[in-house]
């Protein structure tokens, strides 16, 4: 074997193969060109690999069975055994049972799914929206999907706040939709006490805004502010002394 330094390489005499791990190499020597044979007792078969025979000796002529205990199933491999096991749901040393109908489980997390979904009364209720469900999972994937909790609407005759609109149109019909604000001033209605008291701001209110460049006057500050940026300017400066 030839080695290299600073980037080791094992070659095989015998062929082209190279690698940079001894143990791969002697693996290689002993598959490909290596004298050691593992035959069968039973039949011409003949194999370099241990692993191979034993494997052969266990499908041809083993004996050794795998049987389950629940069924007739009879297999020469453990991991069969093992997967139809889990599939038939056989050997449980424990079974939960619906007392409510044939189901059967080795979970309990299951069983309590099923009698929530079937027979539970148990309900997760959004608070948020009308959504209903008997699974405390599909109530969460709503939560998400429709992303409550990133607004508020808030009730401005009480503290009721929600993250869903309609909740808060509801709110509002169902606790304050028989009171009514009116102008005492003209035949104005409103269910919301806010929107009286602009209202009476705009069309009834002594307060007003005057411009002191001309004879402009409103009731509304934001109005006065406009005005003297389109009509006057931002910014005047005046000359107090006379030429």
């Amino acid at each position: 074997m030839n080695g290299r330094h600073g980037s080791t390489q094992f070659k095989c005499t015998d062929c082209d193969y190279v690698t940079k791990l001894k143990s791969n190499l002697k693996a290689h020597i002993n598959v490909r060109h290596g004298s050691t044979q593992f035959k069968c007792n039973d039949c011409d078969y003949v194999t370099k690999q241990r692993r191979s025979l034993t494997t052969h000796m266990n499908i041809r002529h083993g004996s050794s069975q795998f049987k389950c205990t629940g069924c007739d199933y009879v297999t020469k491999w453990k991991s069969n055994l093992k997967t139809h096991k889990e599939i038939s749901r056989h050997g449980s040393p424990q079974q939960f049972k619906c007392t409510d109908c044939d189901y059967v489980t080795k979970w309990k997390s299951n069983l309590n799914e099923h009698m929530n979904g079937r027979h539970g009364s148990t309900q997760f209720k959004c608070t948020d929206c009308d959504y209903v469900t008997k699974w405390k999972l599909n109530l969460k994937t709503h939560m998400k999907i429709r992303r409550h909790g990133s607004s508020q609407f808030k009730c401005i005759d009480c503290g009721y706040v929600t993250k869903c609109k309609p909740n808060l149109k509801r709110h509002m019909n169902v606790h304050h939709g028989s009171t009514q604000f009116k102008c005492a001033d003209c035949g104005y209605v409103t269910k919301c006490k806010s929107n009286l008291k602009v209202h009476m701001n705009g069309r009834h209110g002594s307060t007003q805004f005057k411009c002191n460049d001309c004879g402009y006057v409103t009731k509304w500050k934001p109005n006065l502010k406009r005005h003297m940026n389109v009509h006057h300017g931002s910014t005047q400066f005046k000359c107090t002394q006379a030429l």
